[in-house]
């Protein structure tokens, strides 16, 4: 029986270049984001390889029809989803201010409730047949407060929380947890950012080692070092001391 995972934000940036290495590995890859004409092509490029890919159009901020739909589409898969990958992520939305809630709003309706969605609609029936994976697309932004970076940080932040939680949860189902905690990858996304973004890597590279890393079933996935090290540590730093850090950055970004 064939390995079935579904991917969210599957037609650009890490999105992509997942769908493309599981399928490389003989997953049969559910290809979900909002743009129809992208997910036809990433379909495309995985199918003259030889993968197989279907392509599911949806906006996991609909909260509701990305259940309904993802639970549809675990029914109808022989053996269910081994494998969901809530990886669709928005950054602030521009022309307000970075602490006003319109700045804000995408960033949690994706970021965290539409992953949170993601990743539970089908949890209770991958517990039930002993085995799964769910694995979310965090970010070392979340290991501590960052300035003019309320939407991103507050969602990542609350997205590891929820996955910690839900691997203590499911403990011993057979189902694993992951929260894959990465730093600058180029993407559409980092394509409009001017502040400095130490070790960029490739959306390729990135998606290379989740999926090698993926395999070990860890709780976490941090990278790349050492910028993983200096995050974690920064963000436990005194608040005194994080915040004489943070009036620096904040003159820079």
């Amino acid at each position: 029986m064939g390995r079935n995972a579904l991917v969210t934000g599957a037609s650009s940036g890490i999105g992509l270049a997942l769908s493309e290495r599981l399928a490389s590995d003989g997953y049969h890859v559910v290809l979900c984001a909002r743009r129809a004409e992208s997910l036809r092509e990433v379909h495309r490029r995985i199918t003259s390889k030889g993968g197989s890919a279907s392509v599911e159009v949806m906006d996991v901020a609909d909260v509701e029809r990305s259940v309904r739909r993802i639970r549809e589409i675990d029914r109808s898969l022989p053996g269910g989803l081994d494998l969901i990958i809530a990886n669709a992520g928005v950054g602030e939305r521009k022309g307000h201010v970075s602490y006003a809630w319109e700045a804000i709003a995408d960033a949690c309706h994706v970021n965290f409730t539409g992953a949170a969605a993601t990743l539970t609609a089908v949890l209770p029936e991958m517990t039930s047949r002993g085995h799964g994976h769910i694995v979310g697309i965090s970010s070392l932004a979340s290991f501590g407060p960052l300035p003019k970076s309320a939407a991103y940080c507050a969602a990542k932040a609350g997205l590891s929380m929820l996955l910690e939680c839900l691997r203590l949860d499911v403990m011993d189902s057979g189902v694993k947890v992951t929260s894959v905690h990465v730093g600058f990858v180029k993407t559409p996304m980092t394509e409009q950012s001017r502040h400095p973004m130490p070790q960029i890597m490739s959306a390729e590279y990135a998606a290379d080692y989740i999926v090698k890393e993926l395999a070990k079933g860890p709780a976490t996935i941090d990278f790349p070092q050492p910028l993983a090290a200096v995050t974690w540590a920064a963000g436990r730093l005194p608040r005194g001391v994080r915040d004489l850090v943070q009036r620096g950055l904040k003159r820079v970004r």
